[in-house]
């Protein structure tokens, strides 16, 4: 395979980081960037010269991802993981870290293969014990994290454990030279940040910061999804498993076509369900902090931010699924629902990477108290228990149930790029008339009273139509999707 420019010279920039000295060092990409075919090219050329290479991942769909596109560069390899067969004999070798950490250091089932270069997919893990006792047996052996989001989870540096970090091109550079499309967000409109402060024509991040830490969201999903990105594939990532599909459960409800996967949905059916979006057979797919990471999507146009979060990470990893280009698609839209764009910025925004682990690369919410356990009450035998999933009484397993959050009423807007604050978008006394005369022309054709038009009118606008009659017109696209968003915000309001 033939590499972009800008992968050849991250592997350039690297190679000159290793001929300093450096024996841990990052490679920092963004999502979209090809950081799985950086690494293969780097791989072929260690084999080219005799080296021996261990690449570790930490989930089934990053070894296969990882896999295929060895088999692409012609890198034959072995794959370590439960339910693959060992072929220890190859000169790379493909691990999950799990089964490894397993059979060759917690039970010395086999011995860690040899290795002279070992590559870390998702590098912004490895301060974990997991990958810690796997790096420390492979002492003074050259390092390779790969990542896009090179920090901790709190925002801190990954410096305990990396000497250098080599930066490839951000996302802005490569949606400016076409490799990913550009984003627009769709969020709670500016009265929700009422009170913040503005600094040096910004957001006070101090104050923002506080007013962001409690999690609640602003607007229904469903219903503003169908007036904001109605029938293109869509990811929803939730805050809980139960919210997860508790949202698909929603979308179906309102003649959507929706799935949902999460930790626990057996293998075969999450690839179902992924095979199923992808070919369109369904149009939203819900989950909880499953699509993260190591999945590849260019037919998803649209990201709901479901869930409020305060790592810079997890924000940036979460909004990166759904830029990569493909034919027919110009722009992703991110539907925002807790205002993190408000507190980490546009994915496109320049981030300051620094390994230092002392540092932050986004001001993050100081926890000072560690919480204690809450006591678990047996939901079967009632037996009252605590530090264990497990009852010692009966020995049924505590499921963890997600918190609910709190969901206000309203409709998300879209930001202004220079401004940063919601576009109002003002209609002119012909638009005005248009929509009337559009939702006359839709009550007409349903066999609404022409009291339907008006009220929907006022709805929209605020006050009463100004016309006593106007023609009949086809409604577009715009009219049709304000319609279905109202229809689902009043059937929810009826329900609760």
């Amino acid at each position: 395979m033939e590499l972009r420019a800008y992968q050849e010279q991250a592997i350039t920039d690297l190679t000159h980081s290793l001929g300093k000295g450096h024996r841990r060092v990052i490679l920092q990409a963004a999502t979209g960037s090809g950081k799985t075919v950086m690494a293969s090219s780097i791989v072929q050329r260690a084999v080219a010269k005799g080296r021996q290479v261990l690449f570790l991942a930490h989930r089934r769909e990053l070894i296969s991802q990882c896999s295929n596109k060895m088999n692409l560069f012609g890198i034959g390899h072995g794959i370590i993981m439960a339910g693959e067969t060992t072929e220890a004999w190859h000169q790379v070798q493909i691990a999950s870290v799990d089964t490894l950490r397993a059979r060759a250091i917690s039970t010395k089932r086999m011995r860690l293969p040899e290795a002279d270069i070992i590559i870390i997919d998702e590098c912004h893990r490895t301060l974990s014990n997991t990958y810690r006792k796997i790096i420390d047996a492979y002492e003074g052996k050259v390092i390779l994290g790969l990542t896009a989001t090179p920090c901790r989870g709190d925002g801190l540096g990954l410096g305990h454990v990396y000497q250098d970090m080599v930066c490839a091109p951000t996302v802005k550079h490569l949606t400016d030279e076409g490799h990913l499309v550009p984003a627009r967000y769709f969020a709670p409109s500016i009265p929700d940040l009422q009170g913040v402060k503005i600094v040096a024509g910004d957001y006070n991040k101090k104050h923002l910061a506080k007013r962001m830490d409690t999690p609640k969201l602003v607007g229904d999903v469903v219903s503003n999804w169908a007036t904001i990105a109605q029938g293109k594939t869509t990811v929803v990532f939730a805050s809980s498993v139960q919210h997860s599909i508790n949202l698909m459960e929603s979308f179906i409800v309102a003649g959507v076509k929706a799935g949902h996967i999460d930790g626990t949905t057996p293998a075969d059916e999450r690839d179902e369900t992924l095979r199923k979006l992808e070919a369109g057979e369904i149009t939203v797919l819900c989950n909880c902090l499953v699509l993260t990471e190591g999945w590849d999507c260019p037919s998803a146009e649209v990201c709901i931010l479901a869930r409020p979060t305060k790592s810079l990470g997890l924000y940036l990893q979460m909004v990166g699924r759904v830029l990569r280009p493909m034919k027919g698609k110009d722009s992703a839209t991110i539907i925002d629902h807790s205002g993190a764009v408000y507190e980490h910025g546009f994915v496109d925004d320049e981030f300051e990477w620094d390994l230092d682990p002392g540092k932050k690369i986004q001001e993050s919410k100081k926890k000072t108290e560690k919480k204690e356990r809450s006591p678990i009450t047996c939901e079967k035998c009632y037996t009252v228990y605590s530090n264990s999933r497990e009852c010692p009484e009966c020995g049924s397993v505590h499921i963890k149930k997600g918190r609910s959050l709190f969901v206000g009423d309203g409709e998300l807007g879209e930001i202004d790029r220079k401004s940063r604050k919601i576009k109002k978008k003002e209609y002119t006394l012909d638009e005005k008339q248009s929509w009337y005369s559009m939702l006359r022309g839709y009550g007409s054709d349903k066999g609404y009273k022409d009291g339907w038009a008006y009220f929907k009118y006022h709805d929209k606008f605020g006050a009463a139509p100004p016309w006593k009659r106007t023609e009949y017109k086809e409604a577009t696209a715009e009219v049709l999707s304000w319609i279905t968003y109202m229809n689902i915000r009043n059937a929810k309001r009826k329900a609760s």
